[in-house]
């Protein structure tokens, strides 16, 4: 959109509240108004304007989209949680005769779930204070929750939205006005903690319990620890600049620059993971409130260098960001935090993409992926040598899995930190990363086998299969000094292992010359004393890393000041790359067109009628622990044509001949699903063209709404470590937790008219398994 045509914007939604309405961006900054206790939800007198604002808005730039976009909200209401209607499905409508209507639900009798509506994206904010009139933008993906107070369960949920690449977001100012980007949020939504508490028992829209509603982005810090300001236009930044959108010299090299008035973007905020104060036991864990994310993937100027993407930390309690250098700049999809078992240590597990930086692919095809990565491949290859004689080839997908180690209270060089310095006193400023290496030889644990191959092989890959591997220290370390990629540690597991004998390899997808299959998400297991964390790949694998000795290790290191050279570790697999059709419930839902159902995934569009039997493109993961077990969520992200399934498992990995069942929890919409060819949009008259929905993000709500007779168990002076023991303490089917879904088809009506990207909603699931 045209910068004249968001200014037209932004009149004519004042225009409406006789005040500034912002559209999805930040607008206006001050105190949040608000009581703590009693207070009552937000209210929405409607929107009202009369026949000379009309007049206004039709001589506005975009009318044709605004116009009908204000009529709706003043005729729908449309305000944050009012939406009740769904656009997650429990079959298709064409087999079960469910409603096929603009607005309104389908099929929503889900075989093992029940599901309601948080929130809905486009859904506008009437709540008073600063960001009165803001829209919910999407896609939702990540999302989180903590105690604001005792009365208020907040919900953290973040967009992800590409601005100049594809649909853009309206702009947002941060440090003072001193910059504005674009690209993805960070939102905040406000429940009431008792209401939320008894949400799934009644049938109250999720808007009667809303308290407040904002974005929490507002001071930013860039990988050389300064404020991020204005851009310099097309010249080099020297001071200020948002390195995922630059070189090292903060010179602007993505293949397309704003159209609106913005200076940077962040790209693709894709999963997220919040994480508490000490949540593994008092003063175990990182120290604050932080919403741990990242940036993706991203298109880069042919012939350009880049610095590439790093990850995020969002200190919640002062609404600041903070680009995080030590886990380097290949891009990621998700970090979650492990248990250190020491206090003095934080441990994080970061997933993701290794350098998926490539051409910008909506300008006809004219510049190719090698053009794009040409300058720091040829860079890396001038400055570095391969321990095996080769010439190093491009990174992406050619990487295991990986932990990092940090020390809290030090600078990247090893001295003490200033004990209010954010990253230093969570440990995220030095340390060591770690990677998964195992004997690659005929007499080791997979015979030989990449990562991949080993995960098709129904011999090897069993429920219960086991691989003894180590994780060991990198030889590359972040010492705070922005460099380009081609010195990033994204190309270091091409090499040899250090300290480590010629036959210990890195357990790549496919070795060190080929791109793998992705790993996007992982997820952390809670138990007590134990240090593990689940693995999921887009092949459709996905098994747990239990490392060992890490308290002892810890120790040691906290007496000589020098981490470990590796740890020792154990990979379990729950499920091969093999057909699950057996194991998959289906519970008399899962009914796609044309009598097919969901025990297979039809992602072929030219081949419509064909399925595959594996999981495909496990995306979203989540591991949930519960008094009767563990259990784990998985969301595919595949192109369904038909619609994304979402299942949740009971996890065990004994070696005993069983695999694990799979219940259907829902469905998403795809090219092919009847409502999507309808164009069925929530809110109404969003849907542009067919395209997919699918879910993304998971939290587990249960521990803050859990309650030891009439009060609940935590208060929010508590650290995470009393939700921890909340959530271990509840039955799975009397859990409660939030679940993204995003819908790719949805820009147009209300979205377009307020640059809200693409639509989706926030539901709270309750499953109902046998």
């Amino acid at each position: 959109m045209p910068v004249f045509k968001y200014a037209a914007l932004c009149f004519a939604a004042s225009l409406v509240h006789g005040k500034a309405e912002s559209s999805s961006g930040t607008g206006i900054r001050g105190t949040e108004e608000r009581e703590l206790q009693g207070r009552p939800v937000c209210e929405d007198p409607g929107l009202k304007w009369n026949a000379m604002t009309e007049a206004v808005l039709k001589s506005t730039a975009n009318s044709e989209v605004l116009l009908p976009a204000m009529v709706l909200y003043r005729d729908e209401g449309y305000t944050v949680g009012s939406i009740t209607d769904m656009l997650a499905e429990a079959a298709d409508a064409s087999a079960t005769d469910a409603p096929v209507e603009n607005g309104k639900s389908g099929d929503t009798d889900f075989p093992f779930a029940n599901v309601k509506v948080l929130a809905t994206m486009g859904e506008r904010n009437a709540c008073n204070g600063p960001y009165k009139g803001n829209k919910l933008n999407g896609v939702p993906d990540g999302v989180g929750a903590y105690l604001y107070d005792d009365a208020t369960i907040r919900l953290v949920y973040q967009s992800e939205s590409y601005g100049p690449l594809r649909y853009d977001t309206a702009p947002y100012p941060v440090n003072d006005g001193a910059a504005k980007f674009g690209g993805s949020y960070v939102h905040y939504i406000d429940y009431d903690r008792s209401l939320m508490a008894d949400f799934m028992t009644n049938k109250d829209p999720a808007s009667s319990m809303v308290t407040h509603v904002g974005t929490l982005i507002e001071t930013v810090y860039n990988l050389k620890g300064e404020l991020v300001g204005p851009r310099n236009g097309t010249s080099p930044t020297p001071v200020g600049a948002h390195y995922g959108n630059t070189d090292a010299d903060g010179l602007w090299t993505v293949a397309k620059t704003p159209t609106l008035d913005y200076d940077w973007f962040y790209q693709s905020f894709c999963s997220a993971h919040l994480e508490p104060p000490f949540q593994w036991g008092p003063g175990t864990g990182m120290r604050d409130h932080i919403f741990l994310t990242n940036e993706e993937w991203i298109n880069y100027l042919p012939g350009s260098n880049y610095v590439g993407l790093g990850a995020h930390a969002l200190d919640l309690k002062k609404k600041t960001m903070w680009a995080v250098g030590v886990f380097g700049q290949g891009g990621f999809e998700k970090l979650v935090e492990l248990n250190p078992q020491h206090n003095d240590f934080v441990i994080i597990a970061p997933s993701g993409y290794n350098g998926d930086f490539t051409a910008y692919d909506r300008d006809g095809g004219n510049v190719t992926d090698e053009e794009v990565q040409a300058v720091p491949l040829e860079e890396r290859n001038k400055e570095y040598t391969r321990s095996d004689g080769k010439d190093y080839v491009w990174p992406q997908n050619i990487v295991p899995h990986r932990i990092y180690i940090g020390v809290k209270g030090k600078m990247e060089d090893g001295s003490d930190a200033p004990k209010d310095d954010f990253l230093a006193r969570n440990g995220l400023r030095y340390g060591k990363t770690y990677s998964f290496a195992i004997d690659m030889s005929k007499n080791g644990p997979t015979k030989g086998m990449w990562r991949d191959e080993f995960h098709r092989d129904p011999k090897m890959a069993y429920n219960g299969a086991q691989v003894d591997g180590k994780f060991v220290a990198d030889k590359w370390e972040w010492d705070g000094e922005v460099k380009n990629f081609a010195h990033d540690i994204a190309w270091d597991f091409q090499d040899s292992v250090p300290g480590m004998d010629d036959h210990i390899k890195y357990w790549t997808g496919m070795g060190p010359d080929e791109p793998g299959c992705k790993c996007e998400h992982n997820t952390p297991d809670p138990s007590p004393g134990t240090t593990a964390v689940v693995w999921g790949c887009t092949c459709g694998y996905f098994g747990k890393y239990y490392i060992h000795g890490v308290e002892n290790a810890l120790k040691k290191a906290a007496k000589s000041g020098k981490l470990p050279k590796f740890l020792d570790s154990t990979y379990y697999v729950f499920q091969g790359d093999l057909d699950v059709t057996k194991q998959i419930e289906l519970g008399g839902k899962g009914q796609y067109p044309d009598g097919l159902d969901a025990k297979m995934n039809y992602n072929n569009i030219d081949e419509p009628m064909t399925g595959n039997v594996t999981l495909q493109d496990n995306d979203g993961m989540e591991l949930i622990q519960a008094s009767d077990g563990q259990y784990i969520i998985i969301q595919e992200d595949s192109g369904n044509i038909y619609g994304e399934r979402m299942f949740i498992a009971k996890l065990e990995h004994e070696d005993d001949g069983k695999e694990l069942k799979y219940y259907l929890l829902a469905l998403g919409r795809g090219k092919m699903n009847t409502r999507t060819l309808a164009n069925v949009g929530i809110p109404k008259d969003v849907v542009c063209k067919p395209d997919a929905n699918e879910f993304s993000g998971i939290y587990d709500l249960s521990g803050y709404l859990h309650k030891d007779g009439h009060d609940f168990t935590c208060s929010a002076k508590d650290d995470g470590s009393c939700k921890r023991m909340a959530d271990a303490m509840i039955k799975m089917n009397d859990k409660q937790f939030s679940i993204n879904l995003q819908a790719h088809e949805s820009y147009c009506g209300i979205l377009e008219a307020f640059v809200a990207d693409r639509g989706g909603q926030i539901y709270m699931f309750q499953t109902d398994l046998p």
